[in-house]
């Protein structure tokens, strides 16, 4: 209320010019027109059959993840497919390079993980990563700072152990060329 006061006072009195005005509703405007297309955005993401399907079926899933970690090597690869679903949705849909890049890791992560024979099939019931990969892109479409700030601390990560397994590829086909 005392803003209000103030601002009229100043108007009274002279003390914003005409240029500042026009200033304060040209941001007022562009505020709104931000809002406005990051409600579009959000409703266009939402109403994606795919998001929808992805969003709801996630602990599903997981549980055919973990049904498939029985299978060994094959029902790992076929339980991958789902996480490159995930990884569809977040490049294609929702159209953020981060959240692609922390999708492919936790898929990479629950690839491997299911690879290790046996201990890997318990890991799959224990690490979600539908879930995972479910609760990332909701928060980023929904704009929530903490799953935002978590999924950039995956996709950093993800990069950074990504380089690191290239350079070990990498050394491993120089010694065998020798």
């Amino acid at each position: 209320m005392s803003n209000l006061r103030r601002e009229r006072t100043k108007e009274k009195l002279g003390f914003d010019t005409e240029k500042d005005i026009k200033r304060k509703e040209k941001a007022k405007k562009r505020a709104i027109d931000e809002r406005g297309k990051q409600a579009l955005r959000r409703s266009r993401i939402e109403s994606h059959a795919l998001y929808r399907t992805l969003v709801k079926g996630a602990l599903g899933f997981d549980v055919v993840d973990a049904l498939l970690g029985f299978l060994e090597v094959g029902g790992d690869f076929l339980s991958a497919l789902s996480g490159l679903a995930y990884l569809y949705l977040s490049a294609f849909v929702v159209r953020s390079f981060r959240l692609s890049v922390a999708v492919f890791s936790v898929v990479v992560v629950d690839l491997l993980l299911g690879l290790v024979p046996v201990a890997g099939t318990v890991v799959d019931v224990l690490f979600c990563g539908n879930y995972i990969n479910r609760s990332m892109i909701k928060g980023v479409v929904e704009g929530d700072g903490k799953t935002i700030s978590r999924v950039n601390k995956v996709a950093v990560w993800g990069l950074l152990v990504a380089a690191a397994l290239g350079y070990i590829v990498y050394l491993i086909v120089e010694n065998i060329r020798r």
